[in-house]
């Protein structure tokens, strides 16, 4: 009697023999992990995670250059922290229920359906959290979109969908894993090279710069400077250096011949037309002198004077020509340089030329490259998902 038993027991198979049923079980099941097994604390950490990056990013994020790019790399490395953590142990953890329930009739494209289903609502909930923070945080992100009719939700369908492709990398990487330990142990190498090789903030070596096709992070970060604007904010590093070296000193002796030779530089010629000295007006002219009853008229009292002629004075000059020889020693501040072209004009030369040199692209403000870098993201979730199916539809060799 208890062979007849022994041999019920080995044939009885799974009772749900239909895929769909099988999602909707497995589906359940991964709710009940939710609940359970507090797998419900990626959400809260999603949050905090979002609020110390919003702190950093608040003030530069599409703002200038250099911040949009650092607040689209916070913002790709956040999705795809929230991502790994969220699926690196859903297989591993239960690798011999898998095993066992498989070889009963269990449906492996259903499992990893099911996965599929519950990994998009969860990223779905922690994106959803991560935008109320910065919109809370008050991150200068607009109201118009460029994609929708909002900012806030094309930002939002990027780091959604970064999550959701470093999920479904992590539920790869989790069906290959023996244990959770390994999974753990393995996940740090793959984030390293998604934000080292993702080509953002960090400039790569030329015999690198392939490997950041192979990153989720660089689709990611791609798509979200394009939509900060990247390519048309101003550069403003380089004129906060300049700005900070107002007081330094800039000497050195020449001869007036030295002074003369160089009107001739090419380098200088290009800049001829820029304007040097400003035209004068009464109103200056009153403001120099502190005046007690002021006109404010505008009247001009002198042209302004571009660098060319000024160029063109000092190399046709008679009397410096006699005085070629005379050496002239000069010691003036940084601030004192810019005052003679004018501080304002200083600035918007350099953020122009820094900003045109900063071009770059893959940040260009296109729905065609937006686009382009959020189907890039749906292939890798698509890639991974795949790949975990076909791992998982080999696990019966498995003798682990």
């Amino acid at each position: 009697m208890s062979e007849a038993n022994t041999v019920r027991k080995k044939t009885r198979r799974i009772r749900h023999t239909g895929r769909t049923s099988q999602v909707r079980i497995y589906l359940g099941k991964q709710f009940r992990f939710f609940i359970n097994e507090s797998d419900w604390k990626v959400l809260p950490m999603a949050a905090i995670i979002a609020g110390l990056v919003a702190m950093v990013i608040k003030k530069r994020f599409f703002v200038n250059m250099e911040g949009s790019l650092i607040g689209a790399f916070a913002l790709a490395c956040v999705a795809i922290w929230n991502g790994c953590f969220n699926s690196i142990q859903a297989v591993c953890r239960e690798r011999a229920i898998i095993k066992r329930e498989h070889r009963s009739g269990m449906h492996i494209s259903a499992y990893v359906a099911a996965h599929m289903i519950y990994q998009f609502l969860l990223c779905l909930a922690q994106t959803a959290l991560t935008m109320a923070v910065l919109r809370t945080l008050d991150v200068p992100i607009p109201v118009a979109g460029f994609i929708t009719p909002f900012m806030l939700l094309d930002i939002g369908i990027t780091m959604l969908l970064i999550s959701y492709a470093a999920d479904m990398m992590s539920l790869f990487l989790s069906s290959i894993s023996r244990t959770t330990t390994g999974a753990m142990t393995l996940m740090p190498f793959i984030l390293i090279f998604q934000l080292v090789f993702s080509g953002g903030i960090i400039p790569l070596p030329e015999w690198s710069r392939p490997l950041s096709n192979f990153t989720i992070s660089s689709y990611g970060i791609q798509a979200l400077a394009a939509q900060s604007g990247y390519n048309e904010q101003p550069m403003t590093s380089v004129w906060t250096t300049v700005a900070g070296l107002k007081d330094e000193v800039i000497g050195g002796t020449v001869t007036v011949g030295e002074v003369m030779e160089y009107m001739d530089n090419p380098s200088l010629q290009k800049y001829r037309d820029r304007v040097a000295v400003k035209a004068l007006t009464v109103a200056d002219v009153e403001n120099f002198l502190d005046t007690e009853n002021k006109t404010g008229s505008d009247e001009v009292l002198s042209e302004p004077v571009t660098v060319g002629q000024i160029m063109d004075f000092i190399r046709t000059n008679k009397k410096l020509e006699e005085k070629k020889d005379q050496t002239i020693t000069v010691n003036m501040t940084v601030g004192e340089i810019m005052d003679i072209f004018g501080e304002e004009n200083v600035k918007q030369f350099i953020q122009e030329k820094t900003a045109q040199a900063a071009y770059k692209q893959e940040y260009e403000r296109s729905f065609e490259n937006i686009a382009g870098n959020w189907v890039m993201l749906v292939l890798f979730i698509l890639l991974f998902a795949g790949l975990a199916t076909i791992v998982l539809e080999m696990i019966d060799k498995d003798k682990r």
